[in-house]
C-alpha cells in the first residue's frame, strides 16, 4: 500500500506565499535546489533555545533516530505525565473531502501539561511579536492534532519576543480556527496532486528560496514579466489586462505607450530598458553616467556583526584603489595592533576596536579627496552611525553610492542588482564563498582559535566585495561611450 501524502506546518506556511514552492519541495529535482542558510531562521533558533533554557533549565536531551521513534517517545512522555516536552513529535491522519487520507506531521516547540485539565497544550516560540497567517495555521495544525490525540478541546499559546530576563515578552492565547485549517489542508492537497508545478511568479522573498535559480530559469525562458525589478504585482496585472504579457511585448513599446499604463510614469524608461536588456541579452543604457566617475576613486565595503549574539558594530573594513590594491582592517581586541601581508589578500591591519579601524581607513584614503565608492546606502549609514566624528567630517561627503548610480544609468538582464549578481554578469567570480554570514562565522572562529585559515577566508570575502566594486566601476568607465548611441 502506498504511503499517504505528508502535510507539515512548514508546508502550510509556504502555501500562504507560494504554491510553486510547495509543489517543488515535494516533486522537484533535488539537484536544482540551491543550498540556503536562512539568516532569519538562525536568529529564530537562537531565540527559541534561549527561552527554552530560561523556562526549563533542567530539561534533559533525549536523542531519537527516526520520525517513528520520535512519535513513540513523545507519546510515552505524555503518558508518563512529563510536565514539559520540548520538540515533541506529533502525527495524525486526516481525510480530505474526497475521502483520501493524508498524514499530518510536525514538531511542536513546546508541549506544556496543564495541571488543571491534565492535557498537553502546544506552545510556539517566535522572536517577533507580530504573528501572521502562517503562524496561526501552524498553531491550528498542532492544536488540531493534539485534540485528536487527547480527545478534548484545547488551546495553544504563542510566546512572542523576549524581555530582559530572557522570558517571553508576550504570551498570546490561540484558539483553533478549524475552518481556516481545513481550507488550507484542502488547498495543500490540491497543489500536491497537480501533475505540473504552478506557474512562476517572482517576488522579493523568492531570493530566500532554494528554488529561486530554477524558477528564474523558467521565467527567463518565458520572458516572464515578473523578471522586472520594481514592477509590483498590481502594475503587472494592469499590463496584462492591456495585452502586455511578456517582456517581448513590453520591449516593443515606446516610452509614451508604456506611460499610458496606470502606475508607470517615471519608471517607464527603466522598465523599458530592463525589458530590452532581457530580450536582446545585453546591457541597455538608461541615462548619462555621472562625470564624477572619470576621476577614479576608492572602493569600499564593510562587514558588521549581524549573526545572533553580535552587536551590529563593524568588524571589518575593506578598501582598495582603482587597480585593486586592497587593505583590510580587522577588529581583534586580543591581538596586537599590526600590519601584515596576508597572501593572497593584501595588507591586513589588526586593530583593537571599530574606532581604530575607521582611523586606519581614514589614514589610507585621506591622501586625496577622490570619491569613495560603495554599494547601496548601507556602508555610508554604518559610517554615520559608528565612525569617530573627525572621520565622518572628512569622509561622509566623499561617499558615493555606486549601486544607485549604476541602476539609474544602465540596466542588465538581471532581476537582482546585488553587487554579486552585477559583478558576476561582468565575469567576476568570488574566490571562496559569497555569504556574509560565512565570513562572520570564520571571523568568530579566528578570534577563538587564532587559526589563520579562518581569517584568510573571511578577508578573502571582504576583498572580493571590494574587487567587485572595482570591476563594476571599470566597466562603466570603459563602456560609457555607448550611452550616447543607445540611451532609452
Amino acid at each position: 500500500m502506498s504511503q499517504p501524502l505528508v502535510i507539515t506546518p512548514t508546508l502550510l506556511r509556504y502555501l500562504t506565499t507560494c504554491e510553486r514552492r510547495v509543489w517543488l519541495d515535494a516533486y522537484g529535482e533535488a539537484s536544482q535546489q540551491a543550498e540556503m542558510t536562512p539568516i532569519g531562521a538562525l536568529y529564530g533558533i537562537a531565540h527559541e533555545r534561549q527561552l527554552q533554557k530560561v523556562a526549563s533549565p533542567q530539561a534533559e536531551s533525549m536523542p531519537v533516530q527516526s520520525w517513528d521513534e520520535g512519535v513513540t517517545l513523545t507519546r510515552e512522555l505524555m503518558a508518563a505525565g512529563t510536565s514539559v516536552i520540548i520538540g515533541a513529535y506529533v502525527e495524525a491522519r486526516y481525510r480530505v473531502e474526497s475521502g483520501v487520507e493524508v498524514s499530518l506531521r510536525g514538531r511542536v516547540d513546546r508541549l506544556t501539561l496543564n495541571p488543571e485539565t491534565g492535557c498537553y497544550e502546544p506552545v510556539e516560540i517566535k522572536q517577533y511579536i507580530n504573528i501572521g497567517k502562517g503562524d496561526e495555521l501552524q498553531l491550528d495544525f498542532y492544536v488540531s492534532i493534539l485534540e485528536q490525540m487527547q480527545e478534548t478541546k484545547l488551546r495553544g499559546f504563542f510566546w512572542l519576543g523576549d524581555d530582559a530576563q530572557g522570558r517571553p515578552r508576550y504570551v498570546l492565547q490561540h484558539d483553533l480556527n478549524l475552518t481556516r485549517l481545513q481550507l488550507a489542508l484542502r488547498k495543500a492537497y490540491t497543489v500536491l496532486t497537480q501533475r505540473e508545478a504552478p506557474a512562476v511568479n517572482l517576488v522579493t522573498h523568492c531570493k530566500e528560496c532554494p528554488w529561486h535559480s530554477e524558477c528564474t530559469t523558467v521565467a527567463r525562458s518565458n520572458f516572464d514579466l515578473s523578471l522586472l525589478p520594481r514592477l509590483n504585482s498590481q502594475t503587472r496585472k494592469t499590463l496584462q489586462r492591456g495585452g502586455i504579457n511578456t517582456l517581448q511585448d513590453l520591449a516593443a513599446l515606446s516610452i509614451e505607450e508604456l506611460q499610458r499604463f496606470k502606475g508607470i510614469k517615471k519608471t517607464a524608461a527603466s522598465h523599458l530598458a530592463n525589458a530590452r536588456a532581457y530580450v536582446e541579452d545585453r546591457p541597455v543604457w538608461v541615462s548619462r553616467m555621472p562625470d564624477l566617475l572619470h576621476g577614479g576613486g576608492w572602493m569600499f565595503d564593510l562587514e558588521t556583526a549581524a549573526l545572533p549574539g553580535g552587536d551590529g558594530m563593524p568588524w571589518s573594513l575593506g578598501w582598495s584603489d582603482e587597480e585593486g590594491k586592497s587593505q583590510i582592517a580587522i577588529v581583534a581586541p586580543e591581538q596586537p595592533h599590526q600590519r601584515v601581508t596576508l597572501a593572497p589578500i593584501g595588507e591586513l591591519i589588526t586593530v583593537k576596536d571599530k574606532d581604530e579601524a575607521w582611523e586606519a581607513f581614514y589614514d589610507s584614503v585621506g591622501v586625496n579627496d577622490k570619491p569613495i565608492y560603495h554599494w547601496s546606502g548601507f556602508d555610508a549609514g554604518v559610517m554615520k552611525a559608528t565612525a569617530p566624528e573627525f572621520v565622518k567630517r572628512a569622509l561622509l561627503g566623499r561617499m558615493h553610492d555606486l549601486h544607485h548610480t549604476f541602476v539609474n544609468t544602465v540596466r542588465l538582464p538581471l532581476r537582482s542588482y546585488s553587487i554579486k549578481k552585477v559583478a558576476a554578469y561582468f565575469g567576476f567570480h568570488y574566490s571562496g564563498y559569497e555569504e556574509w554570514w560565512a565570513a562572520e562565522t570564520d571571523y568568530r572562529r579566528w578570534l577563538v582559535t587564532g587559526e589563520v585559515e579562518h581569517i584568510t577566508r573571511a578577508c578573502g570575502y571582504q576583498r572580493d566585495d571590494v574587487l567587485a566594486l572595482a570591476i563594476i566601476w571599470k566597466w562603466l568607465i570603459e563602456n560609457h561611450h555607448l550611452q550616447t548611441d543607445e540611451r532609452i
